[in-house]
């Protein structure tokens, strides 16, 4: 009992101080990839926050959600990929212009801008839909689609990006990390070639010339 009560009162004082854990992250942080990268987020979701940042040396974008109650069985899920314009805008299909050389996108189903569920609606997402951040690597992230539980939102890149993706539960969060990809040289590699040999290339190229000129000369008379 005396172990319990000493238990109970660190616990009381670290969060007073605000020592308590924070948000446990949902999946472990994985390495930066270029490949598609899926996962499951459950309920409901509506988007209440997009935040971009950088982050010590890499590019950053967070999607903070809200969880409704969902049926058996159904549940948010995403996935990150590579994207190739040209890009289309609502159900409409309106052509739709992105910032950037790269492309990616990040795509939700089973997520929304509104409540779907509650009449009137209890939370709903108010903020910018085409974010311009001027970052070093993300240029613009702009919603491409928002219907009806499909919520897609294209990432324009400076330059070629892999990917990192985080959860994190209470609140909701999705975390994108994003890492300029360094292309390989191609094409034939030519060898380093030493000074030394440079330099008697060129005392060779420059006899060889004076001897030219010294033939031609004496044809010339």
């Amino acid at each position: 009992m005396r172990t319990r009560w000493w238990v109970g009162c660190a616990i009381v004082a670290l969060a007073g101080l605000g020592l308590t854990a924070g948000p446990v992250p949902a999946t472990a942080p994985a390495a930066f990839s270029c490949s598609p990268s899926s996962g499951t987020l459950g309920g409901l979701q509506v988007l209440q926050h997009v935040t971009a940042t950088a982050e010590s040396g890499n590019d950053r974008i967070v999607f903070e959600f809200a969880t409704l109650p969902a049926p058996s069985g159904v549940g948010a899920t995403y996935t990150v990929s590579a994207a190739t314009p040209p890009f289309t805008a609502g159900a409409r299909g309106q052509p739709l212009a992105v910032a950037g050389q790269s492309f990616a996108k990040v795509a939700f189903h089973n997520a929304y801008l509104q409540d779907p569920v509650n009449v009137p609606a209890r939370v709903a997402y108010t903020g910018p839909q085409d974010l311009k951040p001027g970052l070093a690597l993300l240029s613009e992230a702009v919603v491409s689609d928002a219907f009806e539980g499909s919520l897609t939102w294209i990432l324009g890149l400076q330059q070629k990006a892999c990917w990192r993706v985080t959860q994190l539960n209470a609140p909701v969060r999705l975390i994108v990390d994003l890492q300029p990809v360094t292309l390989p040289v191609t094409g034939a590699q030519i060898p380093p070639v030493p000074l030394g040999a440079l330099g008697l290339a060129a005392l060779a190229g420059g006899l060889f010339l004076r001897r030219r000129a010294g033939v031609a000369a004496r044809r010339t008379f």
